[in-house]
C-alpha cells in the first residue's frame, strides 16, 4: 500500500470521482495554478488547499456523494502519516492475541518506512516473537535491521538487538550464523553500552568454546573482564576463563584460577561447578586418581544443589559430565541413573547432551529394560521436533534389532517418516 503526499492525495481525489481540473479550481483560483500545483511547479500551500477542499465538497454535495474532504487529512505530510501509523501499529501490537493480520499491515507500507519507523517496528515483532521463544521469527525480524542500525551508528538498539540475536543463537546453538554475526558486529561492539556489552562479548566467548576455537574464547573472557560489575560476573568470567585455558593445555593456570575461586566462593552452587570443571580437567590430564576424587565430591554435592538458584542448563550439564565420567570408569548403573536424568524437557537447550545421552542409554540397556527404552523413544520423538538427528532413530532400530523386537523396529520407522524425505 502507498503512503500519498498531499498533492498526490489531491490528484488520486480529483481522478477517483472524475472532477475536471477546472470544476475543481472554481472562481477563486485558476485552472493553470491547480495544474501547475499537480505538476509540482507551484506549491501547494494550505490556503489554496482550503478552497479546493471546499470546491471538493460542494461538487460531493451536488452529486450526492457520500465522502467529505478534510483539510488537515489532506495537507498530511507523508512523514506525519508514517508516524501515526507507526504508532498504531505499536498500540495493536501489544494488544492483539494473534499478531499475524498486525504484521501483514505493516509489511504493506514497507516501502514507505523511513529507517527508524523499519526499526522500530521490526525490533517491536523481533521482542514479541523472542518472548514467545518463537526464535526463528524473533531473528528474521532482527537481521532485517541489524544493517540499519550499523548505517545510522544506533549503538544503544545494535546493542539489544544484537544480544537478543547472540541468545537465540545460543538457545537453538546456531553457531554459525553467532559467528557471521560476530564478524558483521565486532568493530561495533566497543560503542555498546553496558550491561549489553559486556553479556554480548562474554556470549561470544561462549560461542567460540562450543566451536573449540578456544583461543578466541579466552580472547574474550578476557576482554569482558574490564566491564566486570559485579560478583557473580566476575565468577562466570574467571570460570570460562579457567576452562579455555584447559582446553588450550595450560592446566596449571586453570587448576590456580579455581584454586582462587573457591578461596572467595563458598555456596554450594559453585562449589559444584568449580568441581565438575576440575573434573573435566582430571580428564583431559587423564589422571584417574583425580578422575575418581572429583567425581566422588560432584556426586556430593549434586544431591545439595539449591535448584532454584541454579539454571538448569548447568545443573544439566554436570549430570551429563558426571554420567559420562561414570561411563568412563565402567560404574554402569551409574552412568545410567545419571543419563536418565537429562531425559526429560526441564530446558528448551542442551540439545546435543540429551541427545548423547539417549544414544549412552541404548549401548548401555538390555532387552530387560525395554520398558525404559519406550520412555526414551517417546522423549526423543520431542526433541526430533525442534532439530533433525534422525542418525539416533537408527540406533534405536539397532537396538530392538539385536533383541529380535521386530514390531519395535516397524513401529519407528513409521515414527520417523514424517520427519525424512523417505
Amino acid at each position: 500500500m502507498a503512503i500519498l503526499s498531499p498533492v498526490e492525495k489531491l490528484i488520486a481525489l480529483r481522478k477517483k470521482y472524475k472532477i475536471n481540473q477546472k470544476d475543481l479550481a472554481g472562481d477563486q483560483i485558476s485552472r493553470s495554478h491547480l495544474a501547475m500545483i499537480e505538476t509540482g511547479k507551484n506549491k501547494f500551500n494550505e490556503n489554496t488547499a482550503k478552497i479546493l477542499v471546499e470546491n471538493f465538497n460542494k461538487i460531493f454535495k451536488e452529486r450526492n456523494i457520500p465522502e467529505k474532504v478534510k483539510l488537515e487529512e489532506l495537507m498530511e505530510s507523508k512523514k506525519e502519516q508514517i508516524e501515526k501509523l507507526k504508532i498504531d501499529f505499536l498500540k495493536k501490537l501489544e494488544k492483539e492475541d494473534t499478531i499475524e493480520p498486525v504484521i501483514s499491515d505493516i509489511e504493506s507500507y514497507a516501502s514507505e518506512y523511513d529507517i527508524q519507523t523499519k526499526i522500530t517496528l521490526y525490533e517491536k515483532i523481533g521482542n514479541i516473537f523472542f518472548e514467545k521463544e518463537n526464535f526463528h521469527r524473533a531473528a528474521s525480524f532482527y537481521l532485517r535491521i541489524l544493517n540499519d542500525l550499523i548505517i545510522i551508528r544506533d549503538s544503544k538498539t545494535l546493542g539489544k538487538v544484537s544480544l537478543s540475536l547472540i541468545r537465540i543463537y545460543l538457545q537453538t546453538e546456531n553457531f554459525q550464523a553467532a559467528v557471521d554475526l560476530e564478524n558483521l558486529i565486532k568493530s561495533e561492539i566497543i560503542s555498546f553500552l553496558l550491561p549489553e556489552k559486556s553479556i554480548i562479548l562474554f556470549n561470544f566467548g561462549c560461542i567460540f568454546d562450543s566451536l573449540k576455537d578456544y583461543n578466541r574464547a579466552l580472547e574474550y573472557f578476557c576482554q569482558v573482564e574490564e566491564y566486570i560489575s559485579d560478583s557473580d560476573q566476575y565468577f562466570d568470567v574467571k570460570n570460562f576463563q579457567a576452562i579455555s585455558s584447559a582446553d588450550l593445555g595450560k592446566y596449571d593456570n586453570s587448576i590456580s584460577i579455581y584454586r582462587s575461586l573457591m578461596l572467595k566462593y563458598k555456596d554450594i552452587n559453585r562449589k559444584i561447578i568449580i568441581n565438575n570443571n576440575l573434573l573435566y580437567i582430571s580428564r583431559l590430564e587423564n589422571n584417574s586418581d583425580k578422575i575418581k576424587f572429583y567425581l566422588r565430591k560432584c556426586k556430593k554435592l549434586i544431591e545439595l544443589v539449591d535448584l532454584d538458584k541454579f539454571s538448569n542448563y548447568t545443573f544439566e550439564q554436570i549430570i551429563f559430565e558426571i554420567g559420562e565420567t561414570s561411563l568412563l570408569l565402567n560404574k554402569r548403573k551409574d552412568a545410567i541413573t545419571y543419563f536418565l536424568k537429562l531425559c526429560d524437557e526441564k530446558t528448551k537447550r542442551n540439545l546435543n547432551k540429551k541427545f548423547s545421552s539417549v544414544r549412552y542409554l541404548l549401548t548401555l540397556f538390555t532387552k530387560k529394560d525395554l520398558e525404559t527404552v519406550k520412555k526414551i523413544e517417546k522423549f526423543y520423538f520431542t526433541l526430533l521436533k525442534r532439530e533433525k538427528r534422525l542418525e539416533i532413530a537408527f540406533d534405536f532400530i539397532d537396538f530392538y534389532m539385536k533383541n529380535g523386537l521386530q514390531k519395535e523396529v516397524y513401529n519407528i520407522l513409521n515414527s520417523i517418516k514424517p520427519f525424512s524425505k523417505f
